[in-house]
């Protein structure tokens, strides 16, 4: 081998190295790619002939004239400047044609390696919602009823005289307030019912709880302001000065001076005789007139007088009418009414009977007159 061969092979050689060396930078996944490319170009083996004429590629034309055999074998010639002219499209620099394919086929290869594969983009978390706090709601303050056209009025005249369609029981109470009408007014709400109030002044301390019974649900009606017979049936004047003393006390409660009353010792009363003959049927139209309407009673429990607790049951619970209308006191000295009301709500309450208080649609109940 001259010495032109061996630069020639030692050439290839190192171009063999250097592509190696590039081919294990690019990958393993250019290393097929960069292979097929070299081995296209280069021969396994060096292509050696034994013409003294033969050069490397890249040889250069001022060291040997003539025809020239590049390391691939081709053909090519020097011309006249001595440039070597190449058979094939490859420059007479073979190993830079070749490297520079290389270098292509190893970037292209790393960067197919190299593109990083687009990650999922995660969906975004939701944003929770703060729970809003429950407001409390008030407890709403138990029905009061529409009372507006309670107030006397001598243009109203619009009263009932015919029993109720349901089993009616109205519980009224003369002669308070009194130290009593507060566990009277307690009692009537932890079973849920109204009452009616015929009131007195005989105790301004308690005036109060008119206000209070009323603002409760209950009905405010008018019965005397001293309770005095001899004072109140001394004549239809007397009678009126003693009814509007009471009703502005009330007026002063509640707003207004409500339309129901109660003669004391009822309509059929004797003793208003002894002070003013036939008084009682003169006050009987004489209120009415004034736009008032009196209450009597049909049942009792018989606290006006001195009796025990199981009497006044007994006494209230032996009414039978479909409208019953229960004279009790809740003025000073009845404890035994207090003491005998639940029995006797849950006995009416047993046979049937509602609880309601006096308004304009309720069952007039007058006694006989006897004066």
């Amino acid at each position: 081998m001259d010495k032109w061969q061996q630069r020639a092979y030692e050439k290839k050689k190192a171009r063999e190295k250097q592509l190696r060396r590039r081919l294990t930078i690019a990958g393993g996944v250019a290393v097929a790619l960069v292979a097929s490319v070299i081995f296209a170009v280069l021969p396994h083996e060096p292509s050696m002939s034994s013409t003294s004429g033969q050069v490397a590629a890249g040889a250069s034309s001022t060291e040997h004239a003539g025809a020239v055999y590049y390391a691939d074998g081709t053909e090519g010639s020097v011309s006249e400047n001595g440039a070597a002219t190449a058979d094939v499209s490859d420059t007479a620099s073979g190993d830079t044609s070749v490297a520079a394919a290389t270098d292509s086929a190893a970037q292209s290869a790393a960067a197919a390696t190299a593109t990083p594969v687009p990650t999922a983009t995660p969906a975004p978390t939701a944003t929770p919602v703060p729970t809003a706090t429950p407001v409390p709601t008030e407890t709403p303050a138990p029905a009061v009823p529409d009372r507006s056209d309670f107030a006397v009025d001598p243009n109203n005249q619009n009263w009932n005289f015919d029993q109720t369609a349901e089993k009616t029981v109205y519980l009224t109470f003369d002669d308070g307030p009194s130290y009593l009408t507060q566990q009277v007014l307690d009692i009537l709400d932890s079973y849920g019912i109204k009452a009616t109030f015929f009131v007195t002044a005989q105790n301004p301390d308690y005036f109060g709880l008119i206000k209070e019974a009323y603002d409760r649900g209950n009905t405010i009606a008018l019965h005397s302001y001293t309770h005095e017979y001899d004072q109140i049936y001394a004549s239809v004047d007397a009678f009126f000065e003693d009814l509007d003393k009471i009703a502005a006390i009330v007026q002063e409660q509640i707003g207004y001076v409500p339309c129901f009353i109660r003669f004391p010792g009822g309509a059929s009363n004797g003793v208003s005789r002894h002070y003013c003959e036939g008084i009682m049927t003169a006050l009987s139209e004489e209120v009415q007139a004034r736009g008032y309407q009196y209450w009597d009673w049909n049942a009792a429990t018989g606290d006006g007088e001195s009796v025990t607790t199981e009497e006044s049951i007994a006494n209230a619970l032996s009414a039978e009418s479909q409208t019953i209308v229960l004279l009790c006191h809740d003025g000073e000295l009845k404890e035994t009414t207090v003491e005998a009301l639940p029995a006797i709500i849950e006995g009416f309450q047993e046979r049937g009977y509602v609880f309601k208080p006096i308004d304009r649609t309720s069952t007039v109940v007058h006694h006989e007159i006897f004066n």
